[in-house]
């Protein structure tokens, strides 16, 4: 499986859903992207949700290991 990464700086904003708006254009089947943040920016991830259910992908999010990280990791339906 390929896996592409994209890392959004803090504090994320309106911008940074755009970005993951155009990323995800280039994602395949089979294909899966990580979306690294701050694990500030976690309670503002809502709108990326959104965006990944509504082009019909599959996600799960969770915590870095070392407290300071957050990952969205998302693969098409």
């Amino acid at each position: 499986m390929i896996q592409r990464r994209m890392t959004l700086e803090h504090p994320i904003g309106l911008h940074d859903v755009r970005k993951v708006v155009e990323r995800i254009k280039d994602i395949g089947q089979g294909e899966e992207l990580v979306i690294q943040m701050s694990n500030l920016d976690s309670f503002r991830a809502e709108g990326i949700f959104n965006i990944l259910d509504r082009e019909n992908y599959q996600w799960t999010a969770k915590g870095g290991h070392d407290g300071n990280d957050y990952y969205i990791v998302a693969r098409k339906k």
